[in-house]
């Protein structure tokens, strides 16, 4: 039995952050959460790397829409739709029963000892599904959509 909830973010990389995000909300409107950095220890089929870019949220959502900062040599190297984000309490669970059902993973975080807080694995077309923990995760990205850190972030 699934214990994915419906996607909550939709992951577009793009060229260059500030560009996308005043191309997105001159077009439609969107509105965007200050940009973060992100850092990750990841495990490809090439291997573990430590990957380091920079991503953003839209205000409105869900689902939000995640822009991210592509970086050459990696999983977000080419800018376009990159993948759907979806919640789950089990990811190793879940990703197993992915893998079981003929979805590879191909994309996930290398160094967590109780578990991969997110995993991507890739359906038959080609779209790739990002498992996020909702346990683990999910409280920090939620203090961000709300608005919270804001003011730290943006200053």
């Amino acid at each position: 039995m699934s214990t994915v909830f419906p996607h909550y973010h939709v992951g577009i990389v793009v060229a260059d952050l500030e560009a996308a995000m005043a191309e997105y909300s001159e077009h439609l409107g969107v509105e965007w959460r200050p940009p973060v950095p992100v850092q990750s220890d990841l495990r490809t089929e090439d291997g573990s790397r430590l990957f380091t870019s920079r991503m953003v949220y839209s205000r409105q959502g869900p689902p939000y829409m995640e822009l991210l900062e592509r970086r050459a040599g990696t999983p977000w190297s080419e800018p376009g739709l990159h993948h759907l984000g979806l919640w789950t309490p089990d990811v190793e669970s879940e990703s197993e029963r992915l893998t079981e059902a003929g979805l590879p993973r191909i994309i996930s975080a290398a160094d967590h000892s109780t578990g991969a807080p997110f995993v991507y694995h890739q359906t038959a077309d080609g779209v790739r599904l990002e498992l996020i923990d909702i346990g683990t995760t999910g409280p920090g990205v939620f203090t961000y959509l709300s608005g919270a850190l804001d003011d730290l972030l943006s200053g």
